[in-house]
């Protein structure tokens, strides 16, 4: 498969700002192993699918791309560890659940989830970075470009949004049992 221009003026970015790629994951997620993972997984990946389009600002796709792979690859962690740490503790597994209870837990997340997806991309986005993957306030403004105090509103927002839509949904599903 031949290489469009545009996939190697991207590469030839990657190659050329490689360690400031790496420094950059490496300060969001404190493992420079880690870093250095993901930034040849994006080179594989470019590899493999490149852009259909050229890119204008190849150091800001390179590091929203890297960024963007590490985070997927924390929730595919921390997944994984939860599912071992589960399965390894002295409480009922999951499998023991009854029926009802294995449903009544998956529509209660099938609900939640569908909520937080249908938040605005921002709210979402900072929701996701301070609740699901810890990142404190001040590091999630540094890394949106937006001032702390937009982070505030936008998690505050966030919080209410789900507040509002989960009590009902919550309730209504009290009730059908009732």
């Amino acid at each position: 498969m031949s290489n469009p221009p545009h996939n190697k003026a991207l590469l030839d970015a990657l190659a050329l700002h490689y360690d400031d790629l790496v420094s950059y994951i490496r300060l969001r997620f404190r493992d420079r192993h880690f870093a250095r993972d993901l930034v040849h997984d994006v080179y594989l990946q470019i590899l493999d699918k490149p852009p259909r389009e050229r890119v204008s600002l190849p150091l800001a796709f390179l590091r929203k791309v890297t960024f963007n792979r590490a985070i997927d690859r924390v929730r595919a962690e921390s997944l994984r560890a939860a599912h071992l740490a589960a399965a390894s503790s002295d409480e009922p597994a999951l499998d023991s659940w009854d029926g009802a209870q294995a449903l009544d837990f998956e529509q209660q997340l099938l609900a939640l989830l569908a909520i937080i997806e249908a938040l605005p991309a921002r709210q979402r986005q900072v929701f996701l970075l301070h609740r699901i993957h810890g990142m404190a306030q001040r590091e999630i403004a540094s890394e949106l470009e937006i001032s702390s105090n937009m982070v505030t509103q936008h998690f505050n927002r966030a919080m209410r949004a789900i507040v509002s839509r989960w009590e009902p949904a919550r309730r209504l599903r009290e009730e059908g049992r009732g």
